[in-house]
Order: structure tokens, then C-alpha cells, then sequence
């Protein structure tokens, strides 16, 4: 490197240093201001006008947005988006002290960025405070997810999702954004009721809802989990305007050497049962039989329907059982935890209800 390069490289260092310092300054000055007027009052609440001039100071710093706020007081909660365009910050009139509640009479700002600007706006509506905001797509569709919850002779916790959209400078709440079967609603609640006191809580954090971007799809978690049990979700499909309940399940293939077998679900009821035999898939199957069901069994190896597993929160099956008839053969397809191991079975019985073929088949990936 030359001399008269190397005399222009220092000046341009030191220039994005002085930055850098500047910046840092600028977000401990705003976040200075801020804790000071959240000094904690002496009645152990905060006043609305106290609460409107936090709101304000947001508002007047809208490159608050890009600082990461590490410092932040304890008294008022964010959440940032993955991407850095949205934030939301919460200010409960206690503080967030927690004793026994926390989430109860909460206000909440939104600050978002559209185009080059960045605005506030003060959201009503929220179940609590808002503890985390995922972005669904690249249409600028936004996941927030809210909190609230207390001890009282047990644990009691609520969480809800909303989806908002920011557009042409405005957030917007997005209506109907969650269809669970025959019910549509603007936001998605989950409670969690204990009585007892045994939530597994730390197992909790960050798995009532997760959210998975590249796929589009939303799991919730299906009730409260108890210690040794295993977390359970319902599944959502994002469609580029809500999240729809998955209700068809992924086609299943298994193999032996005699037959090669697909199931596929046909309707929000019913099954398809396809076979080829060999145990090679190849042209038309040698057998379609449709209109089959499906079971799912528990650990005391009792068998419920379908339909009251996807609406019974209580269950936990081990395994499914599909049933497909045809001419008076019944074919009885077993997936899952059976007579003390991981089975997939196939028997097939006569009209005289005996077993005309059992055999084991291997799950084609």
C-alpha cells in the first residue's frame, strides 16, 4: 500500500469510529431518559401521564428502532421483530412486578418502520404484553404473540397470537387471520390452567407457539405438559392471507417384499388405502380401497376416533389404526408404539374375521 493511500485510510477510520461513538451516545442518552421516568413511584403504580410521556419520548426518538436497548429499565417490556422493522413496547401500570399477576393493565406501542420512516402507534386490544413478533412473509405480515398470566392456588397463563400487517405508512389488525375448522377468529388463544402446580414451566419458554418461516407453518401447543409427558402440537398452514389447521395428513408409504403400501387421506374423514404388489410401486396399484378411517390409541390401549383427537386436548395416542374394508376383507394398517415397540403392521382379515396375512413393513422416507 502506498503512502498517499494509506494517508486517506486513517481520516475515513477515524470518521466511522466518531459514528459508531455518536450512535452509542444517542441510544444511552434515549435510554437514560426513559429509565428516569420510570423511576418507581412511591404508590407502586404508574400514572397515565407517565405513561403517555414514555410513549411520547418513543415516539419523538423514531431511531430508537435501530438501537438494540441491552440496558433496557425492567419495568417496560420489548419485542423486536426477526427482521428489525417492527417493535413493540409494553408498560404495565405495576411495573411488571408480578405479584401475583403480571399482564394485567398493560399498554403497549407498536413502532414499526414503512418505506423510509418510522411510526407509533398505541395498540388497544392486546390480552398483556407482547413477548415476541415474527415476520410471516415477505409481504410484510407480522406474528405477535401476547402474555398474561398468575399464581393464585395454582398456575394460570394465557397466550394469544395476532396478525398485523404494515402497509402504505399504517399497521394494520388483520381480521379472520386464524380458521380452526369450522371457526374463525381474529386472534388464536391458548390457555394454561394448573391447578396442582405441576407445570413443567422451564419446558414452556418459547414452545407455546412456534413459528417456522420457511415452511409457513404455525405449531401451538396443544395443552399444559406434566413431568415425563412429551410436548404435543396442532398444526396451521400459512395461505398468504391466515393460518388455516392442517387438516390432512402428509401421505404414508411403507414396503416389505410382497406388497408396497400408500395411504392418503381423501377427505377431512376419510382414507385411501393403495397397494402394489412386489413390494415395487411401479404403474397402476393392484388394489385402491377408499372411504377407510382412522383411530388413534392411548396408553391404556383404549381407541378414539380421529375427530376426537383433533378436538380432545386431553389425549396422547401411542400409535393410529386404519380400517379399510372391501368384499368382506378388512385390512387393519398399525403405525406406532405396539406390544412394547415401534411396529408397522399390516393384517388382513377374511369374512370369517380370521387372519389371512399379517407382516411388517418399513417406512419409505
Amino acid at each position: 500500500m502506498d503512502m498517499k493511500a494509506h494517508k486517506y485510510i486513517q481520516p475515513i477510520w477515524l470518521f466511522i469510529i466518531l459514528i459508531l461513538f455518536s450512535c452509542g451516545q444517542q441510544e444511552r442518552s434515549f435510554v437514560q431518559e426513559v429509565s428516569k421516568m420510570l423511576d418507581w413511584p412511591e404508590n407502586g403504580f404508574y400514572s397515565d401521564e407517565i405513561m403517555q410521556s414514555v410513549f411520547d419520548c418513543i415516539r419523538h426518538n423514531p431511531q430508537s428502532l435501530e438501537y438494540e436497548l441491552k440496558d433496557w429499565p425492567q419495568h417496560m417490556r420489548i419485542a423486536t421483530s426477526d427482521d428489525g422493522m417492527v417493535r413493540a413496547y409494553s408498560l404495565e401500570k405495576s411495573g411488571f412486578e408480578g405479584n401475583p399477576s403480571l399482564g394485567f393493565d398493560c399498554k403497549t406501542m407498536i413502532q414499526y418502520r414503512s418505506g423510509e420512516d418510522v411510526f407509533c402507534e398505541v395498540v388497544d386490544g392486546f390480552d398483556g404484553y407482547i413477548t415476541s413478533i415474527s415476520l410471516i412473509d415477505s409481504n410484510n405480515y407480522y406474528l405477535l404473540e401476547s402474555f398474561q398470566g398468575c399464581v393464585a392456588q395454582g398456575i394460570f397463563e394465557t397466550y394469544n397470537l395476532y396478525v398485523y400487517k404494515v402497509e402504505n405508512k399504517k399497521l394494520y389488525k388483520m381480521k379472520g387471520c386464524f380458521v380452526n375448522r369450522y371457526v374463525i377468529s381474529d386472534n388464536l388463544e391458548q390457555s394454561l390452567n394448573d391447578h396442582g402446580g405441576q407445570l413443567d414451566l422451564e419446558r414452556l419458554e418459547n414452545s407455546v407457539f412456534i413459528y417456522n418461516k420457511f415452511h409457513k407453518e404455525l405449531y401451538v401447543l396443544k395443552d399444559a405438559p406434566q413431568d415425563g409427558e412429551s410436548l404435543r402440537y396442532q398444526q396451521y398452514c400459512w395461505n398468504e392471507q391466515r393460518f388455516e389447521l392442517k387438516k390432512y395428513d402428509t401421505p404414508k408409504e411403507y414396503r416389505n417384499n410382497k406388497y408396497y403400501i400408500r395411504i392418503e387421506q381423501q377427505s377431512e374423514d376419510f382414507w385411501t388405502y393403495k397397494c402394489w404388489n412386489g413390494g415395487v410401486k411401479h404403474g397402476e396399484p393392484n388394489l385402491i380401497i377408499k372411504s377407510g378411517t382412522k383411530q388413534y390409541w392411548l396408553y391404556d390401549n383404549s381407541l378414539i376416533s380421529y375427530d376426537e383427537w383433533f378436538t380432545d386436548d386431553e389425549s396422547s395416542p401411542l400409535g393410529e389404526k386404519y380400517i379399510f374394508c372391501n368384499n368382506g376383507f378388512r385390512y387393519e394398517y398399525y403405525d406406532g408404539w405396539r406390544n412394547g415397540m415401534q411396529r408397522e403392521e399390516l393384517f388382513v382379515y377374511n369374512e370369517k374375521n380370521e387372519i389371512i396375512y399379517n407382516g411388517s413393513l418399513t417406512p419409505v422416507n
